[in-house]
């Protein structure tokens, strides 16, 4: 019974609409960045349909991502969701790189090692082209 108490960390509760991760006023202005468009009618703006299908998008991938990093948490015997998990797997499955964020593996780029046979046959046909129509008669 001596033991340390550890405190739980209140829930996080999402402030957009309907509880999604993107609210509709945020993906306008992100339409509105990327488009360079103005505010009004006058302004690109993107449909009901299309507006709705982003905003499910954004929710599934990030719990995607949320779901495989805590599985990842889960095989390193950790109890814990560390950021090097959610970078893992964003890198690894969807090739994004945090900026100011290092990755603690190291990448290694290993040159292609073509088998013996390949070469021989490469070479056989690089033989051939050069040879081919010069023949003594």
């Amino acid at each position: 019974m001596g033991q340390p108490v550890i405190a739980a960390h209140p829930q996080y509760h999402l402030e957009g609409d309907d509880n999604r991760v993107l609210s509709k006023k945020k993906l306008d202005e992100l339409v509105r960045q990327v488009t360079g468009g103005g505010e009004g009618p006058a302004g690109e703006s993107l449909t009901p349909e299309v507006e709705e299908a982003m905003l499910q998008l954004a929710d599934d991938f990030l719990d995607n991502v949320v779901t495989s990093a805590c599985k990842l948490a889960k095989l390193r015997e950790s109890s814990t969701l560390e950021i090097r998990d959610i970078q893992s797997i964003l890198e690894r499955n969807y090739n994004i790189r945090i900026p100011g964020y290092a990755s603690d593996e190291v990448r290694t780029v290993r040159k292609f090692q073509p088998a013996p046979g390949w070469t021989q046959k490469m070479n056989a046909v690089q033989s051939a082209k050069v040879m081919n129509g010069k023949t003594d008669d």
